[in-house]
C-alpha cells in the first residue's frame, strides 16, 4: 500500500494556483518538502484545516482550495461535513489520509482501524462526490475527477504507515511568518486586501 508521500508526490504535480491547507505533523511536513510556497498553511490544528478550507472556498468560489487531513483529525471534527454538504462549492477539495492511527500519540489505533467507515459517514452527511482510494492510480483518477467537478469533492486515501519515519527538512520560517505569507499570497493573487495597516 503507498504511503502518504507517494499520494503527495502525485497531488504536487497538478499544483498551479491553488491554496492548500495542510493539518498538523507529518502531512504537514511532507507537503512542505514536496511544494514549498505561500499558497501553502501548513500545520493547522487538528479539526481546523478542513475548516479553514471551506471558508476559504467559499469567500473565493473561483479558486481551487484543498484541505490535506488525517483520520484522527477529521473524526474529531465530523460537524463540519454537513456544512460542506449543505454549501457544496465546488472548488473545494478535502483529502483525507486514513492510515488507522493517530501517530503522534504513540500510533494509537484510531476508529477507522475498527468499525467506522469515513467514507459512508462523508456520505451520509449529505456528500455526494466522494471517493475511496487505495492505489496511486485509482488517486490520479479521483483527483483529475475533483478538479472538473461540479460539486465539492471528499477522497479518503488509506495509507500504509512507513516502518520509519522520513527525514523532514526543517522549516524555513514559523507557523506566524507562514501566517502573514499565506494572507499576503491571497491579497497579491486575488488583487484584494485582507489585513489593514494601520
Amino acid at each position: 500500500m503507498p504511503s502518504t508521500f507517494d499520494y503527495l508526490q502525485l497531488l504536487a504535480a497538478k499544483i498551479t494556483n491553488e491554496l492548500v491547507i495542510s493539518t498538523i505533523a507529518g502531512i504537514s511536513m511532507e507537503w512542505r518538502e514536496l511544494k514549498h510556497r505561500d499558497g501553502n498553511l501548513y500545520g493547522v490544528y487538528m479539526t481546523g484545516a478542513t475548516s479553514f478550507a471551506v471558508g476559504l472556498a467559499v469567500a473565493l468560489p473561483h479558486r481551487r482550495v484543498i484541505s490535506l487531513e488525517g483520520d484522527g483529525s477529521i473524526l474529531m471534527g465530523l460537524s463540519i461535513l454537513p456544512v460542506i454538504a449543505q454549501q457544496n462549492p465546488s472548488n473545494l477539495v478535502v483529502i483525507v489520509f486514513d492510515n488507522e492511527l493517530y501517530a503522534a500519540a504513540g500510533k494509537v489505533p484510531s476508529f477507522t482501524a475498527g468499525l467506522t467507515n469515513l467514507v459512508e459517514i462523508v456520505r451520509g452527511a449529505g456528500i455526494k462526490n466522494t471517493k475511496l482510494v487505495r492505489q496511486l492510480s485509482e488517486f490520479q483518477e479521483a483527483i483529475d475527477e475533483a478538479f472538473q467537478a461540479s460539486s465539492a469533492s471528499f477522497i479518503t486515501v488509506k495509507v500504509e504507515m512507513p516502518s520509519k519515519p522520513r527525514p523532514f527538512l526543517k522549516a524555513a520560517y514559523a507557523q506566524i511568518e507562514n501566517k502573514y505569507r499565506f494572507i499576503r499570497y491571497i491579497e497579491q493573487t486575488e488583487n484584494l486586501q485582507i489585513i489593514r495597516s494601520i
